[in-house]
């Protein structure tokens, strides 16, 4: 219909409506590629938006596992320490006879929480982390899982020193005070020394494990490294949940922004 209008003002030289006749064609040009770009960044916004939803949640369900290494890593440096104190008075096995058994088996055990890093993989392989615009945001997710990754290097040497430990320690429980252990708890908690019922200790029996550990100089002197690797484990994951909480706190506030915004304006005005 349009053509058909130009074509006939053309036929007559009336120049003045064929020029209306291209403004109004293209305004209505603009028009639509305005509402379908706006679609578009709209659509971008409410994707951004379930991004930052499952990247909350996926953060979110890292802060249990962080903090379950943390009071992992507590107890296994009171471990070594109780057993650097058996080594200056016997006498404190018999009087935390569970925690002696516990701690010749554990103190040099090491726990490394798995981060659920999913969304942030799928982001990034897909291309569709640049749908986050905060530069911020984006920075503190790199650093959140970059912290992981870079630990990773540092593993091979906690598995050494757990290595050393169990040959250095093996022996100095009898065969029933190992299966005590590892049928009763397999990996020790806090939790299960309170619970424990001590009277299935026989303490002539632990007062034999101390003599045997206390004939171990080499075990003796090694007993630092465990104590050391703990507290290593213990700094590690608080540095873990601190940037954890760091990135929940900015990604929550950039989702209220976001359904903000999504509800009140349009893309082109969006932070």
């Amino acid at each position: 219909m349009i053509i058909k209008r130009m074509a006939r003002f053309i036929r007559q030289h009336d120049w003045s409506a064929v020029v209306v006749e291209i403004i109004v064609v293209i305004v209505g040009l603009m028009l639509a590629f305005q509402i379908d770009r706006w679609w578009e960044q709209r659509g971008e916004r409410v994707q951004e938006a379930e991004y930052v939803d499952r990247l909350i949640g996926d953060i979110e369900s890292d802060l249990p596992n962080i903090e379950h290494a943390i009071n992992l890593a507590s107890l296994r440096m009171d471990m070594a320490e109780l057993l650097m104190a058996v080594v200056d008075d016997p006498a404190v096995a018999l009087d935390r006879p569970i925690e002696f058994v516990a701690s010749v088996h554990q103190s040099a055990f090491t726990y490394s929480p798995s981060l659920t890093s999913h969304t942030f993989e799928d982001m990034r392989s897909t291309g569709n982390l640049r749908l986050l615009r905060d530069l911020t945001i984006k920075g503190a997710l790199y650093d959140y899982y970059n912290f992981d990754v870079n630990q990773d290097q540092f593993r091979p040497l906690q598995f050494l020193t757990e290595a050393r430990h169990f040959e250095l320690a093996a022996g100095v429980l009898d065969y029933k005070q190992q299966l005590l252990v590892q049928d009763e708890w397999y990996v020790v908690t806090p939790e299960d020394l309170v619970e424990f019922d001590a009277s299935q200790v026989d303490l002539v029996d632990v007062e034999m494990a101390v003599e045997r550990f206390r004939s171990r100089p080499d075990l003796i002197a090694w007993i630092p490294e465990v104590r050391h690797l703990q507290l290593e484990q213990i700094f590690v994951n608080e540095e873990r949940l601190r940037k954890a909480n760091e990135v929940l706190e900015i990604l929550r506030a950039y989702r209220d922004l976001l359904n903000d915004r999504i509800e009140t304006q349009a893309p082109s005005n969006a932070p």
